[in-house]
């Protein structure tokens, strides 16, 4: 078979994995913040946990494609492996990790609380899946940016390392504000409603 159809094959699945998982984690981000303002129904927790399957899935579909583009271009010699390929390496297995914890840790969590508005569940619990998703939508954000700008080509392993230790720390920094602010949500949605009600 020709190589360069190959690769342009292998690319093309890689950035269909991309789509999949970025537009889907977007998704099911938004579907879990609706917790801000009532209670997940037990449907819409069976759609996350769907979507993070699917999402899964595109993960499966970077990793798969992922490591044949490294064998395409450098027959896995790491001396040939740019900062801006470490880098990519590096952000997928952040969202590899960060989606088994989701699997694990968010959605059981969920569950569990299905039936309370996001801002009175526990505080430990509210950073937790604050952190969950805020790092996964930063890092699919990231993902999508080293894929797209080639200006990260450009960047040496240094700077590299400062834009993922800045993404990571404010992924981390919106979670905890989140994780704090959602309390108050809570409470004027209540207001609100009794107001209404009233």
């Amino acid at each position: 078979m020709d190589t360069g159809l190959l690769n342009d094959g292998v690319r093309l699945v890689h950035l269909l994995g991309l789509a999949l998982g970025f537009g889907v984690a977007l998704l099911a981000d938004g579907s879990a913040a609706r917790a801000v303002l009532r209670p997940l129904q037990e449907r819409e927790v069976e759609m996350l946990r769907i979507l993070h399957h699917v999402v899964t899935f595109g993960l499966v579909l970077l990793w798969a494609s992922g490591v044949m583009l490294l064998w395409l271009r450098t027959g896995f010699d790491l001396e040939r492996f740019s900062p801006k390929l470490w880098t990519k390496v590096c952000v997928v297995s952040v969202l590899t990790l960060n989606a088994i914890a989701i699997g694990r840790m968010g959605l059981p969590t969920l569950m569990r609380f299905q039936s309370w508005r996001f801002g009175d569940i526990p505080i430990l619990e509210r950073i937790q899946l604050c952190a969950l998703g805020t790092l996964s939508a930063a890092c699919w954000g990231l993902a999508l940016a080293l894929g797209v700008f080639g200006y990260f080509k450009t960047l040496n392993a240094d700077q590299l390392t400062h834009i993922l230790a800045l993404t990571f720390l404010c992924a981390l920094a919106m979670a905890l504000v989140a994780a704090t602010l959602t309390p108050v949500i809570a409470a004027v949605v209540r207001f609100l409603e009794r107001r209404s009600a009233a």
